[in-house]
């Protein structure tokens, strides 16, 4: 029942070395092991709706589980020059080998913070398909970061492939930019289908492992968010 997991057309040549690196990571039997020390990973999320809060709470439980030290934090304003609130969020939480599942809910402040990463979690119907390709469109006029998508919802696998495939197709040709497939959480496993399940967590534990091994995260400390380089 595995998604489709393969980076697609990717815009730079240069890419299919990170491609090799990534698809090498999924086919091992374990991740491998990092000797880096930065402080905190930062894994953005971009909300299609506050409803979905649900999904980067329970993903940060599946970390846990899973022994990675994680705490979520939630931006709903824009980053500046005054006050960041994601600089407070890491000087607030300094311990080396955490994950911050960051969540927010504009596009602009993804922007304003020059985020070099963001996961989309897009429903998986036509209007929210248009929505994110929007929200790309808008990422993609300055300082394009890498961004994957999560389908939310959608009936089986096949449904999912096919609404990343609409938005992956239009945000290459006319933006020029690829996106990663992540996976996708079918709405059998949503809460509005009953509570916390095995058959959920499962799901979830897969979106983790591709977003750990593909190092799909940006690696921002409170120093380098503070000069306003993350």
């Amino acid at each position: 029942m595995a998604a489709h997991i393969n980076p697609v057309w990717q815009r730079r040549t240069a890419s299919s070395n990170r491609l090799a690196k990534i698809s090498a990571g999924f086919l091992s039997d374990s991740p491998e092991m990092k000797n880096d020390k930065d402080p905190c990973r930062v894994i953005p999320f971009l909300l299609d709706n506050p409803g979905q809060s649900w999904i980067t709470l329970e993903l940060g439980q599946v970390l846990k589980q899973r022994g990675h030290d994680t705490f979520q934090h939630r931006i709903d304003e824009p980053c500046g020059d005054s006050r960041n609130p994601l600089r407070d969020a890491l000087d607030a939480h300094p311990a080396e080998g955490d994950y911050c599942l960051l969540s927010l809910t504009s596009a602009e402040t993804v922007r304003a913070c020059r985020l070099d990463h963001v996961v989309l979690l897009v429903p998986a119907n036509l209007d929210s398909v248009r929505t994110a390709y929007q929200r790309i469109k808008l990422l993609s006029e300055r300082n394009v970061p890498e961004i994957g998508v999560v389908l939310v919802g959608p009936r089986d696998q096949h449904a999912g492939w096919r609404y990343f495939r609409k938005l992956a197709v239009g945000s290459l040709r006319y933006l020029d930019v690829p996106l990663l497939n992540l996976g996708f959480l079918p709405e059998q496993v949503t809460p509005e289908h009953g509570q916390t399940n095995q058959h959920r967590t499962n799901f979830l534990a897969r979106i983790s492992e591709r977003l750990l091994r593909s190092e799909f995260y940006s690696s921002c400390t409170s120093e380098k968010v503070a000069r306003g380089k993350p």
